[in-house]
């Protein structure tokens, strides 16, 4: 009887072999999207400025404005929404500032009981170390101006 061949298999070149291990990190770059590569980026520490994109309500009143220092963002200004002709009226910066914890993945959410079972929120994440996108969420009561329901208006903001 005779010895069955085995063939063994051929190591990629050196060229082959570089491409291959660099094309995977980039292959899980892509996946994640965009702000994945600023992960890892420090969150830039001081006064961001920013306003959310609701037309129906004057430039002066949509402004946002909060501070980060040391892992912590304190809210300074809360952005006007509107829901047909109501307007909402502060709730996080009613009795002076409100400030949470950054959480790991790098958002906040300062959030507050309406009537209730219901939640007002404001949600915000860091996709870059000095820019922040989210969005305000509030709830409003049946009155003669509007009926009742929710809002919801996405804002951005910047370091300064």
């Amino acid at each position: 009887m005779t010895r069955a061949t085995t063939f063994r298999r051929k190591r990629p070149s050196g060229r082959t072999r570089v491409l291959g291990s660099a094309a995977l990190p980039l292959a899980v770059l892509m996946m994640l999207g965009p702000g994945a590569a600023d992960a890892g980026a420090p969150v830039k520490g001081g006064q961001y400025k920013g306003s959310t994109a609701q037309q129906a309500v004057s430039a002066a009143f949509r402004k946002i404005n909060f501070t980060v220092k040391k892992g912590k963002v304190v809210l300074t200004t809360e952005p006007t929404v509107a829901r047909e002709s109501c307007l909402s009226t502060p709730v996080f910066t009613l009795e002076g500032t409100a400030s949470k914890k950054l959480g790991k993945n790098r958002s906040f959410t300062f959030t507050h009981t309406f009537l209730g079972n219901k939640i007002d929120k404001i949600h915000g994440r860091f996709v870059a170390p000095d820019e922040v996108e989210g969005f305000a969420l509030y709830h409003f009561s049946a009155q003669d101006l509007c009926s009742e329901g929710k809002a919801m208006v996405s804002f951005t903001a910047k370091h300064k």
